[in-house]
């Protein structure tokens, strides 16, 4: 049996016992059914998790025992990944990916070619529900940082000057992602691009580089943006291997 896991305010685990968040509770009570002594992992999405074991739970609330807190150390480089906004649910897709690839930030933005409506606030809760979700299914114990979506040109604004900043363009011919990461050194942080799914306009691909990103693209078939987006992150994580 694989180890439950449970997300709980960062000022949960201050203390010997958590009481666990009332939709928390009623999937262990009704869903998992777990009695007491069950082990459990706690985790706050700030960075530490808990191990843990059940020891009261009934109609009302679930209580847990802690044994242990650590803090595992962050994933370098910091990954930044700037995502054109994506109707759903290409999206949410990205955003759940994204947390399992250890992303510390994602930054939606819109641009010339976006088709999702940004008018509605409120998106970034709904992408922090979900990462939740996500971390519980994958152990990660930092959920990324979501953004409310913003213009493409003040996205690229904020990226830091000593961050490797990359941008990825399907029309691009030069050099790859892999080859732009291996150029890049050993940076402590990496910002990358993608475009929505109209892609990115020629004059906001020369802003971008004009602001410092490095433009490249990822081999063989067009991908779609989320693709795009999961297949950027996961050559980021895991190293820039091939071309």
């Amino acid at each position: 049996m694989s180890l439950r896991r449970f997300l709980v305010d960062p000022a949960a685990l201050g203390g010997p016992v958590v009481v666990l968040p009332p939709e928390e509770a009623v999937h262990a009570r009704r869903v998992l059914r777990l009695a007491p002594g069950d082990p459990v992992e706690l985790l706050d999405g700030s960075g530490r998790r808990a191990a843990a074991t059940i020891e009261q739970i009934d109609r009302r609330r679930v209580t847990c025992r802690v044994q242990e807190v650590s803090r595992p150390d962050r994933p370098r480089p910091r990954l930044v990944l700037c995502l054109g906004l994506l109707k759903n649910p290409a999206m949410d897709l990205a955003v759940v990916k994204l947390t399992e690839l250890m992303a510390a930030a994602v930054h939606p933005f819109t641009s010339t070619r976006t088709v999702a409506k940004s008018r509605d606030q409120g998106k970034s809760a709904r992408w922090d529900r979900l990462a939740g979700q996500a971390l519980k299914q994958c152990g990660a114990t930092y959920r990324p940082h979501f953004s409310e979506p913003a213009p493409l040109a003040r996205v690229l604004a904020s990226a830091p000057a000593e961050a490797a900043r990359l941008l990825l363009y399907e029309e691009h011919r030069g050099q790859t992602l892999a080859q732009a990461l291996r150029a890049a050194g050993d940076p402590d942080e990496v910002w990358v691009v993608v475009g929505p799914e109209g892609g990115l306009a020629p004059e906001e691909v020369d802003q971008a580089a004009k602001a410092g990103f490095s433009v490249c693209r990822l081999p063989g078939a067009t991908l779609r943006a989320e693709t795009a987006a999961i297949a950027a992150a996961a050559l980021v994580r895991f190293g820039g291997m091939g071309e």
